[in-house]
């Protein structure tokens, strides 16, 4: 089953939906899924794919078929939120995709009722695909739409005392300056406060977030750099060094005169964070004029 077949067996679905019982439609929409994944599954044996959490469906199946019940979703979004609920809940990783898809209409609908549905759904991530789902399809919908109104509604979700909380909000805020360039700064402003951040997972992101802001504008991101110089913590010092190792190359040119900034790094820097500086000094060094 393909994408559009699955889109179409979707719509279907979606018709009978009804609000008080959302686990006969899911069941139905994971039948679909079920019947969409590379090699095929016995429907008679879909519990224990529930027990697993995952079929491994591919991702644009669960897009489109998330597309087609958007349509209805964002006309209905008091009804369809226990279904979205249910879905990320209970039906694994390929219900929470679904889940993640349609809720982006609903948020673009009704972003006072949504937003905070989304933020309870990312207190229960359970890894980085369904966060960052949840952060690109969902949430991002309404700050791309509408970033005067609701970027900054996102600055708490940064310091939030949840890491897929901080993590969502992170990645949403790092991608709008490829939307909209003239927010650079503004966004590197809202997740600066968890560039000393510990977590890993939010690490990552912030690192994720301060290069692809590059894509909006190249001097934001250098004078954020710049700004954080004489930061001393390793989780800082790794993020700044990540920035570089994972730069688009064709923008790493332009950050190429911050070289003595990391180089000074390798001076007080302890043996566990040294390798991070070494990587970013020898990218610097070859994107020097002349090398």
């Amino acid at each position: 089953m393909d994408p559009k077949e699955a889109a179409s067996a979707a719509r279907q679905i979606i018709g009978s939906y009804f609000p008080a019982d959302p686990d006969s439609t899911a069941a139905a929409l994971r039948d679909v899924w079920l019947r969409a994944t590379p090699t095929g599954i016995d429907l008679a044996k879909a519990e224990q794919f529930l027990s697993l959490k995952t079929a491994g469906t591919p991702v644009p199946v669960l897009k489109a078929m998330g597309g087609e019940i958007g349509k209805v979703a964002r006309k209905r979004v008091a009804d369809f939120v226990p279904l979205a609920r249910h879905l990320w809940d209970d039906y694994g990783r390929e219900g929470r995709i679904l889940a993640s898809t349609f809720l982006g209409p609903m948020e673009l609908a009704a972003p006072e009722a949504v937003i905070p549905v989304i933020y309870q759904l990312a207190q229960t991530c359970m890894a980085w695909e369904d966060c960052d789902q949840l952060a690109m399809t969902a949430l991002e919908s309404i700050v791309r739409k509408n970033p005067e109104g609701y970027l900054d509604c996102l600055g708490p979700w940064v310091s939030d005392e949840n890491k897929w909380v901080r993590r969502a909000a992170i990645t949403a805020i790092g991608r709008l300056p490829m939307k909209h360039a003239k927010y650079t700064a503004r966004c590197l402003e809202l997740v600066e406060p968890a560039l000393a951040d510990s977590d890993l997972d939010v690490k990552r992101a912030l690192s994720f977030a301060i290069r692809v802001s590059a894509r909006g504008q190249i001097a934001p991101v250098r004078d954020f750099i710049l700004a954080h110089r004489a930061v001393a913590d390793a989780d800082s010092i790794w993020v700044l060094c990540d920035v570089i190792r994972s730069m688009t190359k064709v923008l790493l040119p332009q950050f190429a005169d911050l070289l003595p900034v990391y180089e000074a790094w390798l001076e007080t820097v302890d043996a566990r964070t040294r390798r991070s500086v070494e990587t970013a000094v020898n990218i610097l060094r070859n994107r020097k004029p002349g090398n």
